[in-house]
């Protein structure tokens, strides 16, 4: 059964979806400041590894090194990638946010045109 559509549950909608809106964007500053330090962690521990390989050994290949420098910072790199794919869902979450506020936005203003 379908709901009979009014200006105040239009706008009871909005004003729930500007809370959430907060919400997630408090969330994504907090992402994106952990996501920027898991990546400068993992390139950190890669420029360790490589310059530690390229001490030890001056006779390897570039490739090999820096495959062996990647394998040591391997839980870094998981851990920044993690951090980088949970930017991203906060983002379109954020996103998807904003289309509804739209959609209810246009739908308040025909209701109110109606009225």
């Amino acid at each position: 059964m379908r709901e009979m559509v009014t200006q105040g549950g239009i706008e009871s909608q909005i004003l729930s979806l500007v809370y959430e809106l907060e919400e997630y964007t408090d969330a994504y500053a907090t992402v994106c400041e952990e996501a920027a330090r898991a990546d400068v962690a993992h390139k950190r521990a890669f420029t360790r590894h490589l310059v530690t390989l390229a001490a030890d050994d001056p006779k390897m290949t570039v490739a090999v090194r820096e495959a062996k420098a990647t394998q040591k910072a391997i839980d870094e790199m998981a851990v920044a990638r993690i951090m980088g794919a949970k930017e991203r869902a906060i983002r379109e979450k954020l996103t998807s946010l904003r289309a509804r506020m739209d959609a209810l936005r246009t739908l308040s203003a025909n209701v109110r045109a109606q009225t």
